[in-house]
């Protein structure tokens, strides 16, 4: 997989950086949850268009506004 682009925003919904980053899947019962590495940490990701992470309903147009929120 190439990597993604990925907004990150803070605690209070701003939006602090833009970056480049490969995803990284991880099965967790039926869901597949992506994770990315930002400043040493790996977060979780998300996606503006739906869940991410329910393999039978997202499709390849969440990876067009995916992002992080660091807490």
């Amino acid at each position: 997989m190439n990597k993604q682009t990925i907004l990150v925003f803070d605690k209070d919904n701003r939006l602090v950086d833009t970056v480049k980053r490969k995803l990284r899947f991880e099965p967790i019962g039926n869901f597949v949850p992506a994770f990315a590495t930002y400043k040493s940490k790996e977060y979780l990701v998300n996606s503006f268009q739906g869940d991410l992470s329910d393999p039978f309903r997202a499709n390849e147009s969440y990876l067009t506004s995916l992002y992080i929120n660091l807490k």
